[in-house]
């Protein structure tokens, strides 16, 4: 394909949807019970209390070089790679492991690819947590802060991290993070 045009949203947090998937988080220990956000939102926080359910949108077009300079338009971002890998765990219990194995060969895939170095990613960049304040052990936040450290090393902890969590809660079908990403690129804000 030259263009496409990818849409998703879900409403999750609607009085229809909430008693159902609330209800099945819950059952799991996986929702915050926490009515103060600032009490349930805290990403890689040892107090972090389960997910906070949330609802979004986005929309993104994807198209070659050829598409847009046809069109004559300025992209927004580059997309300079992609990468697919499947751990097959429970997102409860991930395989921090492998994960961080398949986070080192994406990185090393970019290097190849663009000649841009680990060490420009983790001080120039941003890496977009998915961590959804999941268990201390097993959880996002252990494979997320492993995988960064594996891939990174000592530049691990001068990357800079954001969470959209705290503001959005945890859209269940709509890839929120992706458009923050974008947007924080295109205006120089996080």
């Amino acid at each position: 394909c030259k263009r496409v045009i990818v849409i998703a949203g879900d409403n999750a947090a609607s009085k229809n949807l909430l008693p159902w998937i609330g209800g099945g988080f819950l059952a799991a220990g996986g929702v915050t019970t926490k009515a103060d956000v600032k009490e349930a939102a805290l990403p890689f926080g040892k107090e972090r209390h389960g997910l906070i359910i949330g609802s979004a949108s986005a929309g993104l077009v994807i198209e070659s070089r050829e598409s847009y300079e046809e069109r004559g338009v300025k992209p927004i971002v580059d997309l300079v790679g992609t990468y697919m890998a499947n751990s097959a765990y429970h997102g409860s219990r991930l395989d921090v492991n492998h994960i961080s194995q398949e986070l080192d060969k994406f990185i090393s895939y970019i290097e190849e690819k663009t000649g841009i170095k680990r060490e420009e990613i983790a001080l120039e960049g941003m890496f977009v947590s998915h961590e959804t304040y999941t268990p201390a052990r097993g959880g996002s936040s252990e494979a997320e802060i492993r995988a960064l450290e594996r891939t990174f090393g000592p530049y691990a902890k001068k990357m800079v991290i954001i969470n959209t969590k705290g503001y959005t809660g945890h859209p269940m079908g709509a890839g929120i993070e992706e458009c923050i990403a974008i947007k924080s690129m295109e205006k120089g804000i996080i």
